[in-house]
């Protein structure tokens, strides 16, 4: 029933108990005024307590269930029942639960926004980490974590996290406001991890948030550049100090006497050879790296191939003596660029028979490999291949030491190439030593 209708009943009564005695007291005029005005105050009495009563009831309701929607529990049920049980006060009521209602809206949006921001943060690859001013940790994402190798920082302190540079970088930006700082953390693995780690402070919140970056990898690039020019300057020294010491000589006195002046000359031209190729395979390996070599793929019959491949390498091999044998044991063609898989053999075998023995042989080999590939080996008869040289194999400019120790040269760049061909051909390559003696040098290349 309604504040109104309430209202009008009790005024109705207590006006029709009023004229109820006004007539009384017309009709018998011996009753008493003040007993009259005292039934009419119980009467007004009695219909105020009633009235009274309701209101505190439905104020009753609406306080308790709006006490439930005040503590998060904006159920259907609850505002459907303010909106009924709510009495004289349903125009409030009904505010309240739009309110709760609109509230309730907001709050999912925020917490599908918070979700959305958070996996972006996760997606970004840094790790972050907000603070408030003491250094209390009040948000992290899960790449901080990963990056750092930790646990759990949740309501840690940033001076905690057993990580004393970040300690240092909290107490150089409560002066500066902003911080960076590069170092370097030891892996649960024993392995060592670069990290780039910055603060600064909101202008907002004046919270402090600091990102941190993996850059190992590109303190990896960076030596390896360094290590790319100190290899090239060195490799490049040696055939330069020749050719010029060479051509020094005869200026100097040898041009008179041919048969020296002819054995300086060759000199010469050997290291000049060097020269030409070690340029010449530097911008062969630039240009696969960068993908300006363009491949032509086609299907490739590997029996054919090696069928005529077997046969050009006699020369080569005749001068130490060695046997070149060819094992099929592989069905199906492969798709992959002629030049590029020919260029592949081609640096493999020279570097066999290069460091096999005499009167010995090598063994060409394939098989067919798992998930659609073909496996291609070679093995040679040389001195294998230490445990500690096989991640460094592949890399540009590195020699064995037993290699640095022949009279064999090189450049060192081969095995590279050989790498970045067989990657550009989608296939994988690697070395193992033989059960015997030697190397085993392997790669993959897909069927057709």
């Amino acid at each position: 029933m309604g504040y109104r209708l309430r209202t009008f009943i009790i005024v109705s009564i207590s006006m029709g108990i009023g004229v109820l005695f006004s007539n009384i007291i017309s009709v018998n005029s011996d009753i008493p005024l003040l007993l009259v005005a005292f039934s009419l105050f119980i009467i007004a009495t009695i219909s105020s307590i009633v009235f009274a009563n309701f209101s505190y009831k439905s104020i009753s309701n609406l306080e308790a269930l709006a006490a439930k929607i005040a503590d998060g529990s904006a159920k259907k049920r609850y505002i459907k029942a303010l909106k009924e049980d709510s009495g004289e006060f349903g125009d409030v009521a009904l505010s309240i639960s739009k309110i709760s209602e609109n509230l309730k809206d907001n709050i999912n949006l925020i917490a599908k926004q918070r979700d959305q921001f958070g996996s972006v943060l996760d997606d970004l690859g840094e790790g972050i980490v907000v603070t408030d001013n003491k250094g209390n940790i009040t948000f992290e994402n899960d790449q901080f974590k990963q990056i750092l190798n930790l646990k759990n920082v949740s309501g840690k302190n940033i001076k905690d996290l057993d990580i004393k540079q970040l300690g240092y970088l909290f107490r150089r930006s409560k002066k500066r406001k902003n911080a960076d700082i590069e170092f370097e953390i030891e892996l649960s693995d024993k392995s060592n991890k670069w990290v780039l780690a910055t603060i600064n402070q909101s202008k907002t919140t004046k919270e402090y948030i600091v990102v941190v970056h993996d850059i190992t990898q590109l303190r990896s690039l960076d030596s390896m550049r360094r290590d790319f020019i100190s290899n090239l300057s060195h490799e490049l020294r040696t055939p330069v100090s020749v050719i010029r010491a060479n051509s020094e000589t005869l200026i100097d006195s040898a041009l008179d006497d041919k048969e020296q002046a002819k054995i300086f000359a060759n000199a010469i031209l050997h290291n000049a050879e060097r020269l030409t190729d070690m340029v010449s395979s530097l911008l062969d390996l630039s240009r696969i790296e960068y993908g300006e070599l363009k491949l032509n793929f086609e299907e490739l019959d590997l029996d054919t191939f090696f069928k005529t491949y077997v046969q050009s390498l006699q020369t080569l091999s005749k001068k130490k003596n060695i046997d070149i044998i060819y094992k099929a044991n592989h069905k199906g063609k492969i798709l992959a660029d002629s030049q590029a898989f020919e260029r592949i053999m081609n640096n493999l075998i020279d570097n066999a028979i290069k460091y096999s023995e005499n009167n010995s042989k090598i063994i060409i080999a394939t098989s067919n490999e798992v998930d659609e590939y073909i496996k291609v080996i070679v093995e040679d008869n040389g001195s294998g291949i230490s445990p500690e040289d096989k991640d460094h194999i592949f890399s540009r400019f590195f020699r064995t030491a037993s290699a640095r120790a022949t009279d064999n040269q090189g450049s060192g760049l081969g095995l590279a190439i050989v790498k970045h061909l067989v990657n550009s051909l989608n296939g994988e390559v690697g070395v193992q030593n033989s059960e015997s003696k030697g190397s085993i040098f392997w790669f993959t290349v897909p069927l057709a």
